[in-house]
């Protein structure tokens, strides 16, 4: 499969990284985790520092679970 861009500009798909699960480009920082986050009271702009990614990379994958709910979710039940 390789890296497999996405149509939202920093989320990708690599299958040597989490079995393809949606990463940020660049990163090895899933979709999944960044929604945890996110899910969890951190606000973008702390999400950002903390995690060393741009406002734009955390709001991108925020934006790609809400077009992806059910499989974001499905990842984050572990399955």
């Amino acid at each position: 499969m390789g890296i497999e861009q996405t149509a939202h500009p920093h989320i990708i798909r690599d299958s040597t990284i989490y079995d393809g699960e949606p990463i940020i480009a660049g990163t090895r920082t899933g979709v999944r985790h960044v929604m945890l986050l996110f899910q969890s009271g951190l606000d973008p702009e702390v999400i950002a520092a903390e995690q060393h990614l741009t406002l734009a990379q955390v709001y991108d994958a925020i934006s790609y679970y809400y077009d992806n709910e059910e499989e974001i979710k499905r990842y984050m039940r572990g399955g």
